[in-house]
């Protein structure tokens, strides 16, 4: 069976992007390198575009696209680190004249640029960008859910204990006030939008624990990616967050987003999901939720029904997503550090799966 390369590769189709072409190609392209320029141009259509100003003073610098494009260079041919990425634009011309360099700037150049680049809204932008354009007019019947664990070196903060004032029995005084009980983070998010939802998720790197799909529980440091995935594997929807953060937390500001990217009718996640806030709030926006019920609080709870399991069995595109993602666009070990700079590296990677996708089944 062939390989995505080998088969977006084989393809005669050229990008439309700015290339010089009389400078480049001294050598026929492998399979590979078609692939990367033609998600390139994918990419470049949905991407707002962003332009460096100059100061004035000095040497002209590179412009911010060669260096989203390297950090994409980066995800494809997962290059773990900064100095390999270097080394690979040296040795080949061709790469680094398919990222736009014409010499190779010095390390400082990409963390300085890469810093930058991190704190603006580019990925989720060119993401929402590529989703609406290419699920235009159709509709998406089984997204599904679910989170995967992403390894840091980073130190986590310690945080302070938080110490709880007993309640005071009885009627309380003329002039004393007493605090409200808190209200259930999952109930407040139906009220709020999503965006403000999210401000209240923790993001920092911390330890997590979760049970993989051998039933095996595991642990690390570090943080979680959650997806919304389409039956085709096309991401819909990326989050980023601390590894301590439950999935539940995150169903419904996810399920906001991705209704106004995409049109859909069921949404399929596993037991860490099963809440009957949860549920009542996706058939409030009429659409069917397939959660897998979660036996440990209720033993005696029935199964999904025969047309919900057989509905359910999509739900392993997403854990096919997670898969391709690590093994493929991730590199083993994230070295930056900060919550901006590991989205950027973990959205890069998810903007080049949603462009090998919408090559595979929505271009060719």
């Amino acid at each position: 069976m062939k390989t995505i390369s080998e088969t977006i590769g084989g393809a005669q189709a050229l990008p439309d992007i700015n290339f010089d072409l009389q400078n480049c190609f001294e050598e026929q392209l492998t399979d590979e390198y078609k692939t990367f320029l033609q998600m390139l141009r994918v990419i470049e259509e949905a991407q707002p575009h962003v332009e460096r100003q100059y100061a004035g003073v000095g040497r002209k610098p590179y412009q911010y696209l060669p260096y989203l494009r390297s950090m994409r260079a980066m995800r494809y041919f997962k290059i773990g680190k900064t100095k390999e990425l270097m080394r690979r634009l040296k040795g080949e011309p061709n790469l680094g004249l398919l990222c736009g360099f014409k010499k190779v700037p010095h390390k400082s150049q990409f963390s300085r640029n890469f810093s930058v680049l991190s704190k603006m809204n580019i990925m989720n932008e060119t993401l929402e960008n590529m989703v609406k354009k290419a699920h235009n007019g159709t509709i998406v019947y089984h997204p599904s859910r679910d989170s995967t664990s992403i390894e840091a070196r980073e130190t986590v903060k310690k945080k302070k204990p938080e110490y709880k004032v007993k309640k005071r029995l009885g009627r309380p005084k003329k002039d004393e006030k007493r605090i409200t009980p808190a209200i259930n983070r999952i109930d407040k998010q139906i009220t709020q939008s999503a965006y403000e939802a999210l401000k209240d998720i923790d993001t920092a790197c911390a330890y997590g624990c979760k049970k993989n799909s051998s039933g095996n529980i595991y642990f690390w440091k570090g943080c979680k990616l959650h997806l919304d995935i389409s039956d085709l594997g096309f991401p819909l929807n990326a989050i980023i967050t601390g590894a301590n953060v439950h999935d539940s937390q995150l169903a419904i500001p996810m399920e906001k987003i991705t209704e106004h990217r995409v049109r859909f009718c069921y949404s399929l996640m596993d037991a860490a999901y099963d809440s009957k806030a949860i549920d009542d709030f996706i058939r409030s926006r009429d659409r069917m939720p397939i959660i897998e019920p979660n036996r440990r609080q209720n033993s005696n709870r029935p199964p999904l029904d025969p047309a919900k399991r057989e509905r359910f069995k999509f739900r392993s595109c997403v854990e096919r997503a997670n898969g391709y993602l690590k093994d493929n666009l991730l590199p083993s070990k994230i070295f930056v550090k900060g919550y901006a700079k590991v989205s950027f590296v973990l959205m890069s990677a998810v903007i080049c799966l949603a462009a090998l996708r919408t090559l595979q089944y929505f271009v060719l």
